[in-house]
């Protein structure tokens, strides 16, 4: 009956409808011995069948061979932290969200246990508005960025939500027109922007030359020519290089699993990333280098380490940094950059919006336009030059009828 909030000892059973009937299984074992205290921690498995908890028991020795050696700190199921836990659990073995997304909220969870008071760990019906209100003001503080305020400040919220609709609070902090609103960051946000065109130019001289002595040259080369993130390009097999039909088949990405690993993914970031790029004269030369150098590996992978296993964003990224540092572009280099350099030198040449909405793996072409179409201010000069000269050849020199174009004037 600890479920029920109208009472704990029900003497109504077989009418009540708030009695909660579950069969679960479980086994308690040994998993090491308290540094503190030198006494046995043991821990409980529980699952739906005796395999199921059998199998978490197992898997706990596999993930801790050499035992814990600090008693593992009770997480009360009527706080934030418990409330959030069992929903991404929930998620996670429905199949709603895949590890990866799992981790994801872990750490979000592990960021607002860092910053948070002593109040996360009370019941949330102990939980103060001016507590929520003073942390997110903490966090605003400390210069996070909107993203960062937006993940912390919907996770709160979720949890009210959900206690609310379990009756563990009477009122939702988070709704209503007085309902705590999500905080805006004080540093203005930075918006991830392409290579300057004549950086771009002098990394694709390099990556083209005789003098390179970096690795990795063909997957940059694949995602600046292709506009793949960097994830779709450690993804590839080989059997989704189609030379006959020109197609390079886009059909995952890299992603990591709970603990962080990076692994190969079953699908793409989005349902809409999943798509075919024709190949051109820049990229199949490159397909067919890499496959001729292919490391051997059971995924049948175009690029892997040495150990035949999947490279990681972050490998790629440390050396795309070493390049850019040795041939002088100071700008701040990311694998992402080579992406929206491919959107925006895409926009410059003149590629319909559609067709770089599809190649790029957009559901939406606002996303294509507004985020990653970065046109350069030259791009943009010669473009509005276009009006100008419109203008002049209706008008002609009667434009400087008023004013003249050589007249200096003085700024006040």
């Amino acid at each position: 009956m600890n479920k029920c909030t109208d009472c704990n000892n029900c003497k109504d059973a077989d009418n009540c409808d708030k009695f909660y009937i579950t069969e679960q299984h479980s086994i308690t074992i040994p998993v090491g011995i308290d540094e503190q205290t030198g006494e046995t921690i043991r821990k409980k498995f529980s699952g739906k069948t005796e395999h199921e908890a059998i199998y978490k028991a197992e898997q706990f020795k596999k993930d801790n061979p050499f035992g814990v050696t600090t008693k593992p700190r009770k997480i009360l199921p009527q706080t934030i932290e418990g409330i959030t836990l069992e929903f991404m659990e929930q998620k996670n073995n429905n199949g709603t969200n895949n590890d990866s997304t799992y981790r994801t909220y872990n750490e979000i969870l592990n960021r607002i246990k860092r910053n948070a008071g002593s109040w996360l760990e009370q019941p949330i019906n102990k939980i103060t508005r001016k507590e929520i209100e003073d942390f997110f003001n903490y966090e605003r503080e400390k210069g996070y960025a909107q993203n960062t305020l937006k993940k912390d400040y919907q996770m709160i919220k979720q949890a009210f939500g959900i206690a609310f609709e379990r009756k563990y609070i009477g009122e939702d902090f988070f709704i209503g027109y007085y309902g705590i609103k999500q905080p805006k960051n004080i540093k203005k946000t930075k918006k991830v922007k392409a290579f300057e065109y004549a950086d771009c130019i002098k990394l694709l001289k390099y990556l083209y030359s005789k003098e390179f002595k970096y690795s990795h040259r063909d997957e940059y080369l694949i995602s600046i020519h292709c506009g793949l993130r960097i994830g779709e390009v450690l993804a590839l097999e080989k059997q989704d290089i189609d030379f006959e039909k020109g197609l390079i088949h886009v059909k995952r990405t890299t992603t990591s699993d709970k603990d962080g690993h990076i692994i190969l993914g079953t699908h793409t970031k989005t349902p809409s990333g999943e798509r075919d790029i024709p190949m051109n004269e820049l990229t199949r030369p490159v397909l067919i280098h890499a496959v001729q150098n292919m490391k051997p590996n059971e995924n049948d992978l175009l690029f892997c380490t040495n150990k035949g296993t999947v490279y990681t964003d972050s490998a790629l990224n440390s050396c795309l940094k070493r390049i850019c540092r040795h041939i002088e572009i100071l700008d701040n280099a990311h694998n992402h950059k080579l992406r929206h350099s491919f959107s925006t030198n895409g926009v410059v040449a003149g590629i319909d919006y559609m067709v770089l909405k599809e190649t790029m793996g957009h559901a939406d072409i606002k996303e294509t336009i507004d985020i990653y179409a970065n046109a350069q201010v030259q791009f943009q000069e010669d473009e509005l030059q276009k009006y100008v000269d419109k203008i002049k050849m209706e008008l002609g020199d009667s434009v400087y009828s008023f004013y003249s174009k050589d007249e200096k004037l003085a700024i006040p």
